[in-house]
C-alpha cells in the first residue's frame, strides 16, 4: 500500500494524468493480494519448527490430499457444521482466484482467452499449493493441506472469472476497458 501511495505521488509530481478508475481497481487488487496471502500462506512460523510437527514423518508433514472430493463423501456424519465446512471450502476455493483472473483479463489482453485464463488460474493455484507443501515440509506452517481439490476448484473459479469478464466486456464495459488501455498506451 505504501509503495502504491509513493507511486501515485511520483506520477502526480511528474505531471502524469491519473485514471481514477484504473487507480481504484489497482489499489483494490493490491488489497486483495494481501488478503490472498493472508488466507493461503500466513501465518509463517519462523525460528524453528512447531514441536508436534517434528514428530511426524515426511509424508505426514507433507499433508497431501491427491483424491479430490473423497473427504466430502467419506464421512458418515452430515451435521450442520460438516455441511457448512464443505460449502465454505467449495465456494471459498471457487471464489478465491476470481478477482485475480478478472484483474489479469482487465489489464492484459492476452489473458482474455479462456485458455490463458485457465492456465493462469491453474499456475497461480499450483504455486499456492507448492508454497504450502514447502512450508509444511520445512515446519513453517501448522500443516496446511496441500489439496488437489483446491487446484481443481481454483481453476474452475478462473473459468468463472473469465466468463464474468467476457460477459461484462461484451455488455457494457468494453469502452471503459478500451479507454483505460488507450490511456496507458498514451502515457508510455
Amino acid at each position: 500500500i505504501i509503495i502504491r501511495i509513493i507511486t501515485l505521488i511520483n506520477k502526480r509530481k511528474e505531471g502524469i494524468k491519473l485514471n481514477i478508475i484504473n487507480e481504484i481497481f489497482t489499489n483494490l487488487f493490491v488489497l486483495y493480494l494481501i488478503f490472498l496471502i493472508g488466507i493461503t500462506i500466513l501465518p509463517v512460523y519462523i525460528g524453528g519448527t512447531l514441536p508436534h510437527i517434528q514428530e511426524l514423518s515426511l509424508v505426514e508433514q507433507s499433508n497431501i490430499n491427491i483424491l479430490p472430493f473423497v473427504s466430502y463423501f467419506k464421512s458418515q456424519v452430515f451435521y450442520n457444521g460438516f455441511i457448512r465446512g464443505i460449502i465454505r471450502n467449495v465456494v471459498g476455493n471457487l471464489v478465491l482466484l476470481i478477482p485475480f483472473i478478472l484483474f489479469l483479463c482487465w489489464k492484459n489482453e492476452k489473458f482474455r482467452s479462456l485458455k490463458s485464463s485457465i492456465k493462469a488460474a491453474f499456475l497461480i493455484s499450483l504455486s499456492i499449493e507448492l508454497i504450502q507443501l514447502f512450508m509444511n515440509i520445512c515446519g513453517l506452517s501448522d500443516l496446511r493441506t496441500v489439496d488437489i481439490e483446491d487446484l481443481i476448484l481454483n481453476t474452475l473459479g478462473g473459468v468463472i472469472a473469465w466468463g464474468m469478464f467476457t460477459l461484462m466486456y461484451k455488455i457494457k464495459t468494453k469502452s471503459m476497458v478500451d479507454n483505460v488501455e488507450l490511456k496507458q498506451v498514451d502515457e508510455n
